[in-house]
């Protein structure tokens, strides 16, 4: 064999590969080359695209404040708006087309532009009050400190509270409970004082105090007697005393069980033994007495109302709601048990969390339509705050079976609001009718008003805070901050509220109306990139905002992963997008922004067809196309808005939604991640290969929300928080 029957493998084969690899770099050198040259309108579209979402941001206080979210507060979960959304983009699209091919322009022309017209006025109106409105409130500040007698021992909701005190000495010892009232407070004395006799019991036993509906049970082991709530009247008293065989004073009941809390129900008394028993006894319709047990259970063995009891409120004429350090639960109130042995007491109802229970509260709720007056009894919202700062509520409807009164109320998304929950409250303020929530920590106590639970008012508080009280009286509402040793009071004004409902004043509405009627005006007769673009970048504005508040992020996202699917196949396979393109650059309308190179191009002279340029780099709906158009020595970038509205989309609704501490940082990576998407769309436009923009754009921006909602909230990112 011959030299010249061996392959070349040398120096030969080295030479085509370097060839190939310098062939390589010489056109990745080009891209940047191209992208240098075409700088002046790449820095001009990403100015304009970063505008429309700094924009969207800056008009979505007055959106927030009129509560404006196109499908209501549960529709910002629900995945079937968004197929709507994707249904009604699809219906535009083939009506614009079919318009088209049947030469209907003149219809597509003055359709989009009576619709731009609204469309634009939804940011020149929010804008112009933008200008004028004050969203600072004034701090809420105390103007009076008072004391009072006694110890905190409860609450009584938005009614006032109660406190404790022991009189008289070891002989002669009294339990003494003064009920505060609003009306009592702003006079600084208590409504009413009832005093009853604590012995034999001594100064170290418990009180306890069960909350119903007009009156109170009150046990302190020796004794049980109900108090008027209105009055503070004794109104019946049960011994928990007797003398035995040997004629010795003996504590507790006869039959060997402790009297460590009671409830006056169901025509008798129930009576808790810190042994865990529940006993139930029938009053008397002659003494008034209590007739022997005539049924007992047992407390589950986890439940220690002894050291750990927070609350008992007996809501119900057979419910009872128990909340312990660990543990809220409701019970049935039976008047009898089917078996003559020991049965653990019926359970309907039961929260448990070791992060530890804080407080708790139950009334009515602020989801319900009726008015606090209206309430029959049957309905009312359980609430309990915890050590972690979760707060959590369920709905309980009374007339629905046994197992099922209970469901968890899943508007209330205010976890995270405080670190640590100390008070949680069910109140209303100003006498409404309507039911609101007062949350507090060790700093503030914060008014989440209406059902959608805004934080209207922040009110200061002490470290020892352990009840915020509301009071109207006349014209001028007042907050008292219950400490442990002090009352604080101040008068709440208007200023001091943070801004509710729709925001529409004179002078800003007819300014704002005015002014996208003078643009659609310039737009009609001078067509101009600069007056194309000024239109553009305010209706991208007003529609991120509207959609952006709308949704949570979590439905965002997956209306950007659908609209990018759709996007890629219809620049890719059925190429009707680009038909949409030529029509709407024919018309010059402004649902796409313009990014001349130099100041010799003119949009209105603008022939060129989508169709016949290969360096396009298209995007989605109504009209999303980028590209580099060279004319006369003139050149333009083009890009649709709905490259700007998706993005923006999630960044307006990672600043609506998410947890506020970690909210506008997340929403900026958002953004900076759709910016590098825009800097690889840009790459394939200077390579002259065509490519479709969302999933580009809409993958930087989902992959900067994840990646920003990892560090700053962790893998609770991930809970999209949708339903069906």
């Amino acid at each position: 064999m011959s030299e010249a029957d061996i392959p070349d493998s040398g120096p030969s084969t080295a030479s085509q590969e370097f060839a190939m690899v310098e062939q390589q770099l010489a056109q990745e050198t080009s891209v940047f080359a191209l992208m240098k040259e075409q700088m002046t309108s790449m820095f001009g579209m990403v100015s304009m695209f970063v505008l429309t979402i700094l924009l969207a941001l800056f008009i979505r206080p007055w959106y927030d404040v009129a509560e404006l979210h196109a499908f209501g507060e549960s529709g910002a979960t629900q995945f079937r708006f968004i197929l709507l959304e994707l249904i009604m983009i699809f219906i535009f699209t083939a009506v614009v087309i079919a318009l088209a091919r049947y030469k209907k322009e003149w219809v597509i022309k003055y359709g989009i532009m009576g619709v731009l017209t609204i469309a634009l006025m939804y940011t020149t109106v929010p804008l112009m009050h933008m200008l004028v409105i004050d969203f600072d409130v004034e701090d809420f500040e105390y103007e009076t400190t008072s004391t009072y007698s006694g110890e905190y021992v409860a609450d009584m909701g938005m009614d006032g509270f109660l406190t404790h005190e022991l009189t008289g000495n070891a002989t002669n010892w009294q339990d003494s409970i003064a009920f505060y009232s609003p009306e009592s407070l702003h006079a600084g004395e208590a409504a009413w004082i009832s005093n009853f006799s604590r012995l034999p019991a001594g100064d170290f036993e418990n009180l306890r105090i069960v909350k119903s509906e007009g009156y109170l049970t009150i046990t302190n082991t020796a004794w049980m007697w109900t108090v008027n709530t209105a009055t503070g009247a004794i109104e019946n008293v049960f011994e928990c005393n007797y003398f035995d065989g040997q004629g010795n004073l003996q504590l507790g009941m006869p039959n060997g069980y402790s009297c460590d809390m009671a409830v006056m129900a169901q025509n008798g008394v129930y009576i808790f033994s810190n042994s865990g028993e529940v006993t139930y006894h029938v009053i008397s319709e002659n003494t008034g007495a209590l007739l022997a047990p005539q049924a007992q259970w047992v407390l589950p063995s986890y439940i220690n109302y002894g050291d750990g009891f927070i609350e008992a409120i007996h809501f119900a004429d057979d419910r009872l709601l128990l909340v312990t350090e660990k543990t809220a639960m409701v019970m049935a109130l039976k008047t009898s048990k089917v078996s003559l042995t020991a049965e653990e007491m019926p359970i309907e109802f039961e929260h448990y969390t070791e992060a530890g229970l804080t407080s708790a509260d139950f009334g009515h709720s602020p989801w319900s339509t009726e008015k606090i007056s209206d309430n029959n009894g049957m309905s009312g919202l359980l609430i309990v705050g915890e050590a972690n700062g979760n707060v959590t509520g369920w709905e309980w409807n009374g007339t629905k079976s046994d197992t099922n009164q209970f469901s968890l109320q899943e508007k209330m998304k205010i976890n995270g609001l405080v670190d640590t929950v100390k008070q949680v409250q069910i109140t209303d303020l100003g006498n409404s009718g309507y039911s609101d929530l007062l949350v507090s920590d060790n700093e503030n106590s914060f008014w989440l008003y209406s059902s959608l639970l805004k934080n209207r008012a922040t009110f200061s508080v002490a470290d020892d805070f352990l009840q915020g009280v509301f009071l109207s009286n006349g014209s001028e509402d007042y907050y008292f901050a219950v400490s442990a040793s002090s009352i604080d009071s101040g008068i709440i004004e208007d200023n001091m509220y943070t801004l509710d409902g729709l925001q529409l004043y004179n002078v800003p509405f007819w300014a704002g109306v005015i002014l996208g009627l003078l643009l659609m005006i310039l737009l009609y007769f001078h067509s101009e990139w600069y007056v194309v673009n000024t239109v553009g970048v305010l209706v991208g504005s007003g529609v991120i905002v509207m959609l952006g508040v709308a949704f949570v992020p979590g439905l965002i996202m997956i209306f950007m992963i659908l609209a990018a699917i759709y996007d890629a196949w219809a620049v890719y396979r059925s190429k009707h997008m680009l038909e949409l393109a030529d029509t709407m650059i024919g018309l010059q309308l402004p649902i796409l922004l313009v990014a001349p190179q130099d100041k010799g191009y003119s949009f209105k002279d603008e022939k060129t067809k989508m169709v016949d340029k290969p360096q396009i780099a298209h995007s989605s709906p109504p009209v999303n196309a980028s590209k580099v158009v060279k004319k006369k020595n003139s050149e333009a970038l083009f890009m649709g808005l709905g490259d700007i509205i998706f993005p923006g989309m999630l960044v307006l609704s990672a600043v609506q939604w998410l947890d506020s501490d970690s909210a506008f940082a997340i929403a900026m990576f958002a953004l900076a991640g759709s910016l590098l998407g825009y800097l690889a769309l840009m790459s394939y436009v200077a390579r002259g290969r065509a490519q479709a923009g969302l999933p580009l754009l809409n993958g930087g921006a989902i992959l900067g929300y994840l990646i920003g909602g990892l560090i700053f909230m962790g893998t609770e990112i991930f809970n999209l928080g949708i339903s069906f």
